[in-house]
């Protein structure tokens, strides 16, 4: 069961190059199921960002490209971010995508990316968003947080108050954490932040603009105004934020693994879909066998490795929520869909049931013919 607790959720040591979520997607689709050595990796990644450059001058901006000089190294640093992410992870020295970056993989096989591939599809932005607010909602948090409280503002003042708005993000967290070894980590944070950052707008500029960038992408800040370096919220982008949950008295948004895996995508198909009304999955009962038999041989498909018929749960319930909400506008978010298949389901001659481990990462889905 997804947990209802506060975490830490940070990206440490992001580079104010890696700005376009556009680049993973690229990383990823490069990988597949395949293992690439790091050069060969960012060899390709330096021919697609040529390729594409087109693309990305007729984006809103073009900062983040990757470029072929020594000089550059915004094709490692993305690739650094990838790993760090848990997109794709380096193993007897090449890369490969994780369970994670396999849905990426599989959504991008079947919905395929935009023309232009800067901007996202609405399965790109379904995945981004939930991927960060799992990975880096403290750091992403303070920087929407500020724009919240200060429209117009810009890129100095943003780094010039990431500090304090952190150290105080920080502080009201631990003043509501239940956890010790959590609360441990975050006085051992705020100690660092507070002491070691000598130069905090230093530090920001590393943490700030990715983070503005990736809201670009994802819809959350107006375009007129980022191409003239001040900030403010879309429409989207204030409906989305005023939606996250509030742990404290003191106003800060968070997030814990249980609301990522149930009301994450009721406000995502609100904000980022633009769709104020769902089929519900109990409501779909009369075409929901017809459906699933289609995308759960897709997602075996996709995700099966084994000669076992079996995938990994959370790569399955994760991948189905995505494809429901955008073909088929049904709500069944990954708790939901867990619930539902911890009962065994037969669909169309096949026996779906699951194996749940202590780890929740090892639990899979199973699927026999019967």
């Amino acid at each position: 069961m997804a947990s209802q607790r506060l975490a830490y959720r940070a990206l440490e040591g992001t580079n104010t190059k890696t700005r376009r979520l556009a680049y993973l997607t690229a990383i990823i689709s490069m990988l597949g199921r395949r293992s690439l050595s790091e050069q060969s990796l960012l060899s390709r990644l330096v021919r697609w960002s040529q390729e594409h450059k087109r693309y990305l001058d007729s984006y809103w901006v073009q900062t983040g490209e990757v470029t072929s000089t020594r000089r550059n190294s915004a094709g490692a640093r993305y690739l650094k971010l990838a790993t760090k992410a848990g997109l794709v992870t380096l193993i007897a020295g090449v890369y490969r995508v994780t369970r994670i970056g396999l849905v990426l993989s599989a959504l991008i096989g079947h919905y395929g990316v935009n023309d232009n591939p800067f901007y996202l599809t609405p399965a790109e932005g379904l995945f981004y968003t939930y991927w960060i607010l799992n990975t880096d909602a403290d750091l992403f948090l303070t920087v929407l947080g500020r724009i919240a409280r200060q429209a117009d503002v810009s890129l100095s003042q943003l780094q010039r108050t990431f500090q304090s708005d952190f150290l105080k993000r920080l502080e009201q967290k631990i003043s509501v954490c239940q956890d010790e070894a959590l609360r441990r980590r975050l006085l051992e944070r705020r100690i660092r932040v507070s002491d070691e950052w000598q130069k905090p707008e230093r530090y920001a500029e590393h943490l700030v603009p990715p983070r503005l960038n990736w809201s670009l992408d994802l819809g959350f800040l107006e375009a007129g105004k980022f191409r003239r370096h001040r900030y403010a919220l879309t429409t989207s982008g204030a409906r989305f934020l005023s939606a996250l949950p509030y742990p404290g008295d003191d106003g800060f948004h968070d997030v814990t693994d249980q609301w990522l895996a149930s009301e994450y995508w009721n406000v995502a198909t609100r904000t980022l879909l633009g769709l104020e009304s769902l089929v519900d999955w109990d409501q779909a009962e009369k075409r929901r066998d017809s459906i699933l038999k289609q995308l759960l041989g897709e997602t075996f498909e996709a995700f099966r490795h084994t000669p076992v018929p079996k995938v990994s749960l959370t790569q399955a319930v994760l991948y189905l929520s995505i494809r429901l909400l955008v073909d088929h506008h049904i709500g069944a978010n990954p708790s939901r869909l867990g619930e539902w298949l911890s009962v065994p389901r037969v669909i169309e001659g096949r026996r779906y049931e699951v194996r749940l481990s202590p780890r929740e990462n090892e639990s899979y889905l199973l699927a026999t013919i019967v």
